[in-house]
């Protein structure tokens, strides 16, 4: 009995790395791309829904699947967030990471405005301390966002004028760089 001899392979084989990868992995990642293309389309698609007020497709679904006590106990924990967020954060809830001093605090409405000092990093060589600067707090959901106002010519225009009322004597006030000394060596004994 004979045995056929393989016929010699036309493209031939090349030990180089320069190899083409197998189609399958080619294929994999080309669908990688995709998903991950979808995800941060999907993503983009949230966000904008979140700024109009839609509610998202998982919420939905969650309360199709609710009974009516489930969703009677859903729509007073709806009208208690609403009632939160319908009034500014407190001094609490507002940024506390980099703040070192609040020289004053006034509501507005939905908003929180502070004139405070803050610091830099504690992780950089020399901790400074700046300010006063004016900043505005808000709720969007269970975050306090924060908004800085910078101190320029339209200052008086950007702040409603119960705001600008309380601040416009506590800005260039010689007393200001009189706390931030302070408020420095207080940091640099804490540091040290």
């Amino acid at each position: 009995m004979e045995i056929p001899q393989a016929s010699p392979d036309p493209s031939p084989k090349s030990d180089s790395k320069d190899e083409q990868a197998p189609h399958w992995l080619v294929n994999a990642q080309v669908r990688q791309a995709q998903i991950a293309e979808e995800r941060e389309e999907a993503q983009k698609e949230r966000r904008a829904g979140r700024l109009k007020g839609e509610l998202t497709r998982g919420l939905i679904e969650n309360l199709r699947n609710c009974n009516v006590l489930q969703l009677q106990n859903a729509k007073k924990r709806c009208d208690r967030e609403i009632e939160r967020q319908s009034n500014p954060p407190n001094d609490y809830d507002c940024g506390k990471r980099y703040t070192m001093r609040v020289l004053r605090s006034v509501t507005v409405k939905t908003a929180r405005f502070r004139l405070e000092f803050r610091r830099t990093s504690l992780r950089l060589n020399k901790v400074y301390v700046n300010g006063p600067y004016i900043f505005r707090y808000w709720w969007d959901g269970s975050i306090v966002k924060s908004e800085y106002i910078p101190k320029d010519k339209r200052l008086r225009a950007s702040l409603p004028k119960k705001v600008w009322l309380e601040f416009k004597g506590l800005l260039d006030r010689p007393e200001n760089e009189e706390i931030r000394n302070r408020l420095i060596e207080k940091l640099q004994r804490e540091t040290e």
